[in-house]
């Protein structure tokens, strides 16, 4: 039996405890898109942010070159946040910042990007993120 990658996604955070905020990021293979699958991997790394963390904000980027990316980020309510210039197999390239707060991520959830998602194993995962508890207040 074959294996493929299907893709990645990540999160990850600055002084997550203080800050609230987690940046996003994924790829998926070429064979895979179009299936929804972004969608779902966005759908569980944001669920897990907000829900499970407690995050108060999401950040994330794409080549303005990647329509397919930039809908999944508008599917769940990210909003463009400007843009950056990078370096892209040494060419220039324009990519689009995107922020979601928590209040939009909220509203999207019941849109057509609402799909259940839960979380196991989340507690021993909390210190990675300066948390004891996910319900930490701020500050």
């Amino acid at each position: 039996m074959r294996h493929w990658l299907v893709g990645t996604q990540e999160v990850g955070a600055n002084d997550f405890a203080a800050v609230r905020e987690v940046r996003t990021g994924s790829w998926v293979g070429r064979r895979h898109h179009r299936q929804g699958i972004a969608t779902q991997m966005r759908a569980a790394v944001l669920h897990l942010a907000f829900a499970g963390l407690g995050a108060e904000s999401a950040r994330s980027e794409a080549f303005t070159d990647n329509p397919a990316s930039l809908a999944v980020s508008r599917k769940f309510g990210y909003e463009p946040d400007g843009t950056s210039l990078r370096a892209r197999r040494g060419v220039r390239a324009t990519q689009q910042r995107l922020h979601l707060t928590r209040e939009r991520w909220e509203r999207f959830q019941t849109g057509p990007a609402g799909m259940p998602v839960w979380i196991d194993g989340r507690e021993p995962c909390l210190p990675l993120f300066g948390l004891e508890t996910a319900t930490e207040p701020n500050g």
